[in-house]
């Protein structure tokens, strides 16, 4: 047996255990001297800045983490709920202007984790560069998908890069230290995951989205982080990428895996170093094996849907999205969905009936914190309406290159960014909705499929006003997965500091 799946068995096996060291550990884990790795030249640069709100946001979420980790390595542990939680709240609401360095807000962390830091850093230049791109204006849709390509082409050839791999969650949270900071610190855990929320729901909101476009959905987006997602301490499971943004993620499986993996391994380091019975020799070999477990050279020559079962090298997914890793109790059919419950990702989560294969058809809802994809225009509208408060709908049009995007007050009516858009709903068997249920451009577009249709030459182009009235419910084809939520009871309530 090799001995990396030898190792990801026997520290399943042994999980009320610390985990071993690997005998072949990237030399420079041990060398924590500076080596700082900076944007890749572009034009694009820094053109988040042109939504001051969003980027003042994604901004300040690099200040918490290092203010408690500095507190972690320094004795503040005990007041990371008090002290600690208030002057990071106190940031999340006066935001830098411009990105804060996290070297000289956690110096001692810095001096002990210098490796941890480089994996960080890198990972962090792409999560920005990547919204850079998709926020650059002159740019079509394909040149940037070129360029996001090549900006995980250019992340990858680092040694310090995360793998884009799948990876198993359960596996990763199931160590003897797992739980340990959620549970004694919820409230800064929780902006922890608020912070992982908008780093992942922000991906839909930009992507083949036309820049003037994105600002209107911040609107929405960037009141329920600062009001919500920041202060909720009931979450079972960090955000994930395909959850918040699935039309991303299926166009970059790579990134949003890596993204999740990020994410985890700063839950594990929140964990190591939370446990005061370990001493600081200890953590740090435990932070290395953290670094380890999701480095890219670890998984080199493995491909997506490899798998040893709920181990270091699970690397399943749900069918139809290789970039997500399996979550607890989840099968390739079915996974459990925070505000959801379980789901099939490969089905609509109106009508049940399976997600067309390709084509342009189909849309996405995001509301009260979470995004689902659906089959068609009238899916859309009527799981929004299911839904209190506000939603998003991102939809295909008969133009590969133009998305409309709607958006809704809290009474249900709806703005578009494309004014001339009409709709065609000639409601029948739920099977086929992708076919009479769909937004054009314009009313020329509407003619244009009709003619080519004649089932629906007497059927009259609906506009926006009118087709916002229509709501024929949940459809009978609906099915729910009943089954029990795999990570038991929810802590009650969010959490303080609104």
């Amino acid at each position: 047996m090799p001995f990396a799946i030898a190792f990801a068995l026997i520290t399943l096996t042994q999980s009320s255990q610390l985990p071993v060291m690997p005998p072949n550990m990237p030399s420079w884990l041990n060398n924590s001297t500076a080596d700082t790795l900076f944007y890749k030249p572009a034009s694009y640069n820094w053109d988040i800045n042109r939504m001051p709100a969003f980027a003042k946001d994604m901004y300040a979420t690099g200040v918490g983490h290092a203010m408690a980790y500095e507190a972690m390595v320094t004795g503040g542990a005990p007041e990371l709920e008090t002290k600690t939680f208030n002057i990071i709240d106190w940031v999340l609401k006066h935001q830098p202007t411009k990105p804060v360095d996290e070297g000289a807000i956690s110096p001692t962390f810095m001096r002990k984790y210098g490796s941890l830091e480089k994996v960080f850093d890198w990972a962090h230049l792409l999560h920005f560069q990547v919204i850079d791109v998709f926020m650059h204006p002159g740019w079509t849709d394909s040149q940037k998908e070129a360029e996001v390509d090549r900006l995980w082409k250019n992340y990858s050839s680092q040694p310090y890069a995360i793998s884009g791999l799948p990876m198993n969650m359960e596996f990763l949270d199931g160590f003897s230290y797992s739980g340990k900071f959620r549970k004694e610190n919820p409230k800064v855990n929780g902006l922890f995951w608020g912070y992982h929320w908008l780093q992942t729901v922000n991906h839909d909101m930009l992507y083949r989205v036309p820049v003037q476009d994105q600002v209107a959905q911040y609107a929405l987006i960037g009141n329920r982080y600062r009001e919500t997602e920041l202060y909720r301490i009931d979450r079972d499971f960090m955000p994930m990428t395909a959850e918040m943004s699935p039309r991303f993620a299926k166009r970059f499986p790579q990134i949003a895996a890596s993204f999740d993996n990020l994410h985890m391994l700063h839950d594990n380091v929140n964990d190591i170093l939370a446990q005061s019975n370990l001493s600081e020799s200890q953590k740090q070999d435990q932070v290395k094996i953290a670094i380890y477990r999701v480095l890219d050279s670890t998984h080199k020559d493995e491909d997506p849907g490899d798998a040893v079962p709920k181990s270091l090298h699970d690397h399943r997914h749900p069918f139809g999205i290789p970039g997500m890793g399996m979550m607890k109790g989840s099968d390739e059919d079915s996974m459990f969905m925070a505000g959801m419950g379980w789901m099939d990702m490969s089905k609509c989560s109106h009508c049940s009936i399976s997600l067309p294969d390709s084509g342009p058809w189909g849309a996405t809802v995001s509301a009260e914190g979470w995004t689902m994809s659906v089959r068609c225009l009238m899916c859309a509208r009527d799981m929004s309406a299911e839904t209190p408060g506000r939603a998003i709908i991102r939809a295909s049009t008969e133009d590969p290159n133009r998305l409309l995007v709607l958006i809704s007050d809290e009474e249900g009516n709806w703005t578009s960014n494309i004014k001339e858009v009409v709709f065609l709903e000639n409601y029948g068997d739920h099977p086929e909705c992708n076919d009479w249920s769909r937004a054009f451009t314009s009313r020329a577009a509407f003619d244009k499929y009709t003619k080519a249709n004649p089932e629906f030459k007497d059927v009259k182009p609906l506009n926006l006003t009118d087709w916002g009235k229509l709501n024929h419910g949940k459809p009978v084809t609906y099915r729910k997965i009943d089954k029990p939520n795999p990570y038991g009871m929810k802590m009650e309530g969010h959490g303080g500091g609104k």
